[in-house]
């Protein structure tokens, strides 16, 4: 009786140990995919399009309609594909990691093709660095005054915004009498005539590609 008995538990303990290895491990989830008889191409989860999963294993059942087309499976840790040729059910079990998949019919992957993602897909962003562009200098403006000054002297202040090369000419009617050069910003020179009378300072500025004119009358004495 105790030889049947510990016969019997053996028994037993190796049922259980069939069925536990029998046991499918457990899934995240079934899809089913489809391609054929057209031109038309799918991977479905609960009737919905697959867009995103969540990782981990997969029981795909692939539904080939045609045998113009395959289903070709593909993405990190995974590639499988039914042949062009064959036609009928075939089933998968797959490990889906974080990741880009593709599915497309290899023939016409132009026309027949899907993506979807699996957990966390990185990004990269890429910003634009733009060189700040230096303004435009500003336009040149020159401001001039005169006093006569002793010695039939004609006193010409020049004020300009910004640094610039100053000529100035002495006129008595069109003639020019007396010329001078200077630069800088605030700047003054001095222009000697030949006699007492009605005179013009005419200025022209440069600064850069700029120019700008001014002019002046006085009265010399």
């Amino acid at each position: 009786m105790k030889t049947i008995g510990v016969t019997l538990t053996l028994v037993l303990a190796g049922l259980a140990a069939a069925v536990a290895v029998a046991r499918p491990a457990t899934s995240a989830g079934s899809l089913t995919g489809s391609v054929g008889p057209g031109y038309s191409i799918s991977l479905l989860q609960n009737g919905t399009k697959v867009t995103s999963l969540a990782p981990g294993d997969y029981t795909i059942t692939i539904d080939d309609k045609s045998d113009q087309h395959d289903f070709h499976l593909l993405g990190p840790g995974v590639d499988q594909a039914t042949t062009v040729e064959g036609t009928g059910s075939t089933t998968w079990n797959v490990t889906f990691q974080n990741g880009t998949y593709t599915y497309q019919c290899d023939v016409h992957g132009a026309l027949m093709t899907g993506k979807f993602t699996v957990g966390a897909v990185s990004t990269t962003t890429t910003t634009a660095t733009t060189t700040p562009t230096a303004p435009p200098p500003a336009v040149l403006k020159v401001r001039a005054t005169a006093k006569s000054a002793a010695g039939h002297v004609a006193s010409v202040h020049l004020t300009a915004n910004r640094s610039a090369s100053f000529a100035v000419s002495l006129l008595r009617g069109k003639t020019v009498v007396a010329r001078a050069k200077a630069k800088g910003k605030v700047v003054t020179v001095r222009l000697k005539a030949r006699k007492a009378g009605r005179y013009v300072a005419k200025v022209v500025a440069h600064a850069g590609t700029s120019t700008a004119k001014a002019s002046a009358a006085v009265t010399v004495k």
